[in-house]
C-alpha cells in the first residue's frame, strides 16, 4: 500500500500550524506617553509636593481665564511676599512672624509652579521684577500704594494688627480669583493649583482671624 498519499497532508497542516499562529491580532500598542515637562505644585504647609505630568501637545488648548488667573495670582502672590517680607524686622508677635514665614515659604514656589504651566502653553509669564511700584489695587484683595506704604513704616503690635487685617483681605482676593478660575478655567493642572490656593489661604484666614482676637 503506498502511504505517501497519507503523509503529504498531514505534513501539509503541521506546516500551516506556525502560520495560523502568527496569523493572531497584534498586541495592543501602549498609549503615548504626555510631552513636556512636569510641573511641581506646592503642597499644603508641611506636606509634600505633587508633580502634575504634562498634557500631551495635541490636547493642550490656551484658555484665557486659565492665562490670565496664572498672570495675576503671579502678581498677586508678589504682594504677598512683599508684605511678609516686612515682619521679621516690624512685627511684635511671635505668631505673626510665623505665619509671614509661612507664607513667604508657600507662595514663593506656587508663583514659579505658575511660570512653569504659562511658559509651558508658550505664554509669557508677567515681568515681577517692578511690580511692587506699580497700582494693582483693582485686582481683588490688593492693598494699595497708600496701604503698604503705611504698612511699611509701621512697627509692633499696630503693625500686626494692619498686617493681619491687609493680608486677610489679601487671602479673600486670592480665594476669590480661584474660585472665578475653577468656574471659567478648562486646564486640570491650573485647576489642581487654584483648588491649593484657596484651600491654603482660606485655612490661613482663620489663622489670621484668631490672631486678631488675641493681640
Amino acid at each position: 500500500m503506498n502511504f505517501s498519499a497519507y503523509r503529504r497532508p498531514m505534513a501539509v497542516l503541521l506546516l500551516a500550524l506556525p502560520l495560523a499562529g502568527c496569523s493572531s491580532d497584534p498586541e495592543p500598542q501602549a498609549a503615548p506617553t504626555p510631552s513636556g515637562p512636569p510641573v511641581i505644585v506646592p503642597g499644603t504647609p508641611g506636606g509634600p509636593n505633587r508633580t502634575v505630568s504634562a498634557l500631551p501637545e495635541v490636547e493642550r488648548t490656551v484658555d484665557p481665564d486659565d492665562t490670565s488667573f496664572l498672570s495675576d495670582m503671579m502678581i498677586h502672590h508678589t504682594q504677598a511676599l512683599q508684605m511678609a517680607g516686612w515682619a521679621p524686622t516690624a512685627a511684635k508677635n511671635a505668631r505673626v512672624k510665623a505665619l509671614a514665614e509661612r507664607i513667604r515659604v508657600g507662595q514663593k514656589p506656587e508663583i514659579e509652579s505658575m511660570r512653569q504651566l504659562l511658559t509651558s502653553a508658550g505664554q509669557t509669564p508677567p515681568d515681577l521684577e517692578h511690580v511692587q511700584h506699580e497700582d494693582h489695587s483693582k485686582m481683588p484683595g490688593m492693598a494699595t500704594r497708600d496701604e503698604l506704604t503705611t504698612l511699611q513704616q509701621t512697627r509692633g503690635r499696630a503693625f500686626d494688627e494692619l498686617f493681619l487685617n491687609l493680608m486677610i483681605k489679601h487671602h479673600q482676593g486670592a480665594v476669590l480669583m480661584s474660585g472665578r478660575q475653577a468656574a471659567n478655567g478648562s486646564d486640570l493642572r491650573v485647576g489642581e493649583v487654584a483648588q491649593d490656593v484657596s484651600v491654603t489661604q482660606s485655612k490661613e484666614i482663620t489663622t489670621m482671624r484668631q490672631l486678631l482676637k488675641e493681640l
